[in-house]
């Protein structure tokens, strides 16, 4: 009789949960750089509302706009390296989901042979009685 794949199963199923952790961990860095752009973008016809009210604030616009400007940049440049490490995240969770199916398809067939062999044990001894019965005379 072959071994259990339950060992080989929990640590794949481990392995796929700590992978999907981390995807999630990667989605909420993800939601905060959309969410800090967002604020930036957001902050912009406030500051450009306040900057026409006075000299030095149009002057000092200049300056805040290209601030923005590269900070978004910044935060766009994040996200794409966020993005990067989510694509080769989505790859190994793929194959570890593969890993995972492939244990727990060869533990069904292994728990289907010994079903199939409990079975014909059953009948071998059904098949068994009903010879003892029939050669006794009645």
């Amino acid at each position: 009789m072959t071994r259990s794949h339950e060992p080989l199963i929990r640590l794949a199923r481990f392995k796929v949960e700590e992978l999907q952790k981390q995807m999630a961990e990667l989605d909420r860095s993800k939601g905060a750089l959309i969410s800090q752009i967002e604020r930036l973008e957001a902050s912009v016809p406030e500051e450009q509302a306040v900057a026409t009210q006075s000299r030095d604030g149009y002057l000092a616009y200049g300056s805040y706009a290209q601030a923005v400007i590269k900070r978004k940049e910044n935060i766009r440049s994040s996200l794409d390296e966020v993005e990067v490490q989510a694509d080769a995240l989505r790859d190994r969770l793929g194959d570890a989901f593969q890993e995972l199916k492939k244990f727990e398809v060869l533990e069904e067939r292994r728990l289907a042979h010994i079903e199939r062999a409990l079975r014909a044990a059953e009948q071998d001894e059904l098949d068994e009685i009903a010879q003892i019965r029939h050669r006794r005379p009645n």
